[in-house]
């Protein structure tokens, strides 16, 4: 089916792109950043976002791909969008996801796992290349290419892994590093990484989280290196993050001190500023009160003690003047002994 600007597919698509993607007219020229109208004139465009993913794209670089899909592939996913190369028939599958994949510093790692194993399983029942990194695909609004909507409907991760029933230990399995693209990336330093951990955070003991945190940080930024097309900083420190968080806290030696030296500075905090701090507000609530026997309404007390109206109120709540008329605040003066 040949596609028209009002197929949802492409919307969708159009919509989960990067606002500076990178993309080219030309592969052996490299790639620019634009902003997106003008990256979408363009006929290979950035389709994820870096810090998600929003779809999973498979090349095949056969020349009638499209036609082994149809005809010799039983059951396969329908890709949702097809960018075919009319000249020699190598394409772009296209997957969309209904919830992207994030790979931020507070993303949790199972769903990474979960998509790259599905990643891998569609590349081989595709028989895509296994090197396409997914940073840049042809772009389904170019007149360059010829383009097939197959789907409109995103898929979620279960839906996919309803036509290749995953186990989730195949989909824990060691990625070598110099095969790890794309969410691999994540997966191979995740598991590589979290082993060198497990002992190393022994090292750390007596030392702060954030002292153990930069070691984290610093030796996944060198493992890093080793990949074909490396990460950027933010998706590596965000791993780090998952590693040091796990390790730190399973270690009950440096666990039991971050506790302690909390709770150290929590009773320092009350012996000092924390007294001071209630004195102040005994204080304002004391000149609360006689504002309010003066006829001053809450807004007007508020504003005069620069607190918030709710507090205001809090504070007479609290005194226990719940069931009490407005107008009668006696009770307030013996709750705040004055």
């Amino acid at each position: 089916m040949e596609y028209t600007k009002s197929h949802s597919a492409l919307t969708n698509f159009k919509a989960r792109m990067p606002l500076k993607p990178y993309a080219t007219d030309d592969l052996g020229y490299g790639l620019g950043i634009y902003s997106k109208a003008q990256a979408l004139l363009k006929a290979y465009v950035q389709p994820n976002h870096p810090y998600y993913q929003h779809c999973l794209i498979f090349d095949i670089d056969t020349p009638a791909a499209v036609v082994e899909l149809d005809y010799s592939m039983v059951g396969v996913p329908q890709p949702n969008l097809i960018t075919e190369n009319p000249e020699n028939g190598h394409a772009h599958f296209v997957y969309l996801l209904d919830t992207p994949i994030y790979k931020t510093d507070a993303s949790r790692q199972k769903p990474i796992v979960y998509g790259n194993a599905i990643l891998r399983a569609l590349q081989r029942v595709l028989e895509a290349d296994v090197g396409y990194s997914g940073l840049i695909t042809k772009n389904p609004f170019s007149s360059k290419w010829r383009v097939s909507v197959r789907r409109e409907k995103p898929y979620s991760l279960n839906e996919l892994n309803s036509y290749l029933e995953i186990t989730w230990a195949e989909a824990n399995k060691p990625i070598q590093q110099h095969e790890a693209t794309d969410l691999g990336r994540n997966c191979c330093m995740f598991h590589t990484v979290r082993h060198w951990a497990y002992k190393e955070v022994r090292k750390y003991r007596g030392k702060t989280y954030n002292q153990w945190l930069n070691a984290v940080i610093a030796h996944c930024m060198s493992f890093n290196e080793g990949f074909p097309e490396p990460m950027g900083y933010n998706e590596v420190k965000g791993i780090a993050k998952s590693i040091s968080r796990y390790c730190w806290k399973k270690d009950p030696h440096c666990y039991q001190e971050f506790i302690d030296r909390q709770t150290r500075k929590s009773a320092l905090g009350a012996s000092k500023g924390g007294l001071l701090r209630a004195s102040m507000y005994d204080e304002k609530k004391s000149k609360a009160i006689s504002m309010k026997q003066s006829g001053m309404n809450n807004t007007q007390i508020a504003g005069a003690l620069g607190v918030t109206r709710r507090t205001v109120i809090n504070w007479f709540n609290n005194a226990g003047c719940e069931s009490a008329p407005k107008s009668d605040i006696s009770c307030l003066s013996v709750a705040l002994k004055i």
